[in-house]
């Protein structure tokens, strides 16, 4: 029993935890970021580089001892954002919103959590909806840090800090202080100066010379100060870069997990695959069916789509065509009358007259003006002339003019509208030349006359309004397995020669009506 207890006094008194050295190697568990960090009371709290923990109570750091940290607050800041409208401080909240845009940057352990916030606001009296407020929105482990609790209770942030410290120090609270703040400063002064102390007192003793004082000792308190601070730099240097490799393995294993995933989800549905493949031939049968009804009925509604739009464009024609007509008798009536006005001596004759007697004041008819009785008497031209029976002339009597124009239109009619007999004997020429028997080989023709029935056949059933099917099969692009080539390729032949049968039918169809 005795030695029991003087081991376990040892172990309590002597041992310390072990620290990170630079000429050893370290455990995992006991680096700095990312490990674990063991406080001079045996209490273990997160390893954080730069971080030194100790009790508020008995430390009494100052503020700018503290530790800081970026905070989050979405949730905060909309509770904030109703509190606030319904306050009447909008100004508060518009501040906190600047503050907190980029991160709320707050000191890690000036808080209070939410259990510690609702049994002041019990203290102090507010209300049962109030504190319920408060409980539902936020989670147990919510700590309001001291700027949250100044602009929700619109209280100066001192008086928060304030409080929220000495709620911490009451609960003996092991809380972040910032290593580089705590820390004794001037390690270089404490070292000389413990070398100029130490040779003041050695030089009284006997045996302790110059060489010892200041090549001995002097030499080794350089190497001593030099080892502090190279330790120090490589020490935080390493922490620093064991961190980052740490982050940096970690991230690689969450890819690679969700990689590995992934690849797991693709192939998730494959049981299902002899479900699917016993099914396969009656579900396409169903949808074959259904696709060659949906197909029927869209070529059927092109068709009449296509053909509508012909009509109308007709119609649009044969109106643009009667305006057109109506114009052109007053133009050609005014051009003869340009060109017969200087060659007509009466006409000349009569217009003196007639504009003497106007000036007169004498009243004017009809007849006494030429360009009125030129006009009258050329629209009486056109009474009970047949325009389609007449002879054009561009040059002509009115009649002819109107002629000419009349035919020239219809003519434009025709090649817009009808299939021409140029077009008619091309087909037939170039259907005697794929004649075969009793039936027609396309294949024989050349390529350019191949292209040129293609043309006509495309030209001429948009000039007779039919909707052409767009049914042509694609081909089906390689992979890189051979054994699945191979099966494309006779598919991608298959699709060829549906492709040739279906040009053949087309064109023999098309070329048997002429």
């Amino acid at each position: 029993m005795l030695a029991l207890h003087s081991r376990k006094v040892f172990q309590a008194h002597v041992l310390r935890p072990a620290s990170r050295a630079v000429w050893n190697v370290s455990l995992p568990v006991l680096s700095g970021p990312g490990g674990s960090h063991t406080t001079k009371y045996n209490i273990v709290r997160p390893g954080k580089d730069n971080v030194e923990w100790d009790d508020f109570l008995l430390a009494l750091p100052e503020k700018e001892h503290l530790a800081s940290m970026s905070k989050e607050v979405p949730l905060f800041i909309r509770y904030l954002k109703v509190v606030t409208d319904k306050e009447g401080r909008p100004e508060a909240f518009t501040a906190f919103i600047n503050r907190a845009k980029s991160g709320l940057v707050v000191e890690s352990d000036v808080f209070i959590t939410s259990e510690e916030l609702l049994s002041v606001m019990w203290k102090n009296g507010y209300s049962d909806s109030e504190r319920n407020a408060i409980q539902f929105t936020f989670p147990a482990d919510y700590k309001f840090h001291y700027p949250e609790l100044s602009v929700l209770f619109d209280i100066p942030e001192e008086e928060t800090y304030k409080f929220c410290m000495r709620t911490r120090m009451e609960k003996s609270h092991i809380g972040e202080l910032d290593f580089s703040k705590v820390k004794r400063q001037g390690f270089i002064r404490d070292h000389w100066l413990m070398f100029g102390v130490g040779l003041v007192i050695f030089k009284y003793f006997p045996f302790f010379n110059y060489y010892f004082g200041v090549k001995v000792f002097g030499t080794s308190m350089w190497c001593y100060t030099m080892w502090t601070g190279l330790n120090r730099w490589i020490a935080t240097s390493c922490r620093r870069n064991e961190f980052m490799a740490a982050q940096k393995t970690a991230n690689d294993v969450m890819d690679g997990e969700d990689k590995i995933v992934e690849s797991m989800r693709r192939f998730a549905n494959d049981a299902k695959c002899v479900d699917y493949l016993n099914t396969f031939k009656e579900d396409t049968e169903a949808k074959i069916s259904t696709y060659r009804e949906a197909l029927a009925k869209k070529m059927k509604q092109d068709l009449t789509e296509r053909a509508l739009k012909q009509l109308q464009a007709i119609a649009a024609f044969e109106g643009n065509m009667g305006s057109a007509m109506q114009e052109l008798v007053v133009t050609e009536a005014a051009a003869s009358f340009k060109q017969q006005f200087p060659s007509d001596k009466a006409m000349q004759t009569k217009a003196f007259e007639s504009a003497v007697k106007s000036l007169s004041g004498a009243t004017t008819t009809a007849t006494d003006c030429p360009v009125t009785s030129h006009f009258q008497s050329a629209f009486k031209s056109l009474e009970g002339v047949d325009l389609s029976k007449l002879k054009g002339n561009a040059s002509g009597t009115l009649p002819e003019r109107v002629a000419f124009a009349q035919q020239a239109k219809e003519a434009e009619f025709k090649s817009t509208f009808m299939v021409t007999p140029a077009e008619a004997s091309e087909v037939k020429s170039l259907a005697a030349k794929a004649k075969s028997g009793e039936g027609y080989d396309f294949s024989k023709l050349p390529a350019d006359a191949a292209d040129r029935l293609d043309a006509l056949y495309a030209s001429i059933n948009a000039k007779v309004g039919y909707a052409m099917p767009d049914l042509a099969p694609q081909a089906i692009p390689m992979t890189k397995d051979s054994a699945a080539n191979a099966y494309i390729e006779k598919v991608n032949a298959q699709i060829a020669e549906s492709a040739k049968t279906l040009r053949q039918a087309r064109l023999t169809a098309f070329v048997s009506s002429f």
